[in-house]
């Protein structure tokens, strides 16, 4: 998913309903393929604005001027096909192979999530969110939703856990967090760590060499398991070529939070000892 509609649909999420700001982005997003072939004008007028509003509001999102949202609206246009080492997505393969044949790739996956992983370092992770003082979990696009799930579930332990779809303030975090902090990174294809999966030619990313925070990677690329960027790698393995990690991340959650019990009690009384 590039950039700019992550972009956007973050400031609406942040932006008042009745704000200028929540405005713009929901004109923007409504023309997402237009904006190609707008200038500020055109999108001035589209949005009952000024053009310097519309230069500022750019600006605010994270580009450098009106012809750098521009060229990224360009790369938005361009067809997005969600896949990714060969392995396709959910629909796809339903649509090819029909729900029971899916039903089957599903099963084993969940399978390999529920009992691939190693019960020592479910349980190192479980002692880790139950004792660093500031927790926190990042993705993009359908890996921030187990970020968030990681979120809500963490509110029931009486744990704070910080995340946020503006990618900016990821990195930001990521950057200055101290040894204190521990961040879950949900990333597939394990990217996350090494480069800007969403920005024009994938530049090299180096958070990851700045941070202290303690990185917990959970992925299904074997690879990531020696880099020195990571603290601990989870890694989990797909039975067959579908692009079921935004389920299996959930899983992973359930599956973590079960160790956690088992050591801390559960939500209703815990043991906060």
């Amino acid at each position: 998913m590039y950039i700019l509609y992550n972009r956007l649909i973050t400031a609406l999420n942040e932006k008042k309903p009745d704000s200028t700001e929540f405005y713009i982005a929901k004109m923007m997003i409504w023309n997402l393929w237009e904006l190609p072939r707008m200038s500020i004008s055109d999108v001035a007028k589209m949005c009952a604005v000024s053009k310097s509003t519309i230069s500022k509001f750019v600006r605010d999102i994270g580009f450098e001027d009106y012809l750098d949202f521009k060229l990224e609206a360009v790369r938005q246009g361009k067809k997005e096909i969600y896949n990714s080492n060969g392995k396709c997505n959910i629909t796809d393969y339903i649509r090819g192979h029909g729900i029971w044949e899916y039903e089957k790739i599903l099963s084993e996956d969940i399978r390999s999530v529920l009992f691939g992983i190693e019960e020592d370092q479910l349980k190192r992770l479980a002692v880790d969110l139950h004792e660093y003082k500031h927790l926190a979990a990042f993705g993009i696009s359908y890996s921030e939703s187990a970020a968030i799930n990681l979120q809500h579930k963490m509110h029931y332990y009486h744990k704070f856990l910080y995340t946020t779809m503006n990618d900016r303030q990821q990195e930001n975090y990521i950057e200055s967090a101290d040894e204190e902090t521990l961040i879950f990174i949900f990333s597939n294809s394990g990217k996350y760590i090494t480069e800007y999966q969403n920005r024009e030619g994938r530049p090299p990313k180096y958070s990851f060499d700045k941070t202290k925070a303690k990185i917990v990677l959970v992925t299904s690329n074997e690879q990531m398991l020696v880099d020195k960027r990571v603290d601990e790698c989870v890694l989990f393995r797909y039975a067959d070529c579908v692009q079921n990690h935004p389920i299996l991340y959930q899983v992973f959650i359930e599956r973590l939070l079960y160790s956690y019990e088992e050591l801390y009690g559960t939500s209703e009384g815990m043991n906060t000892k």
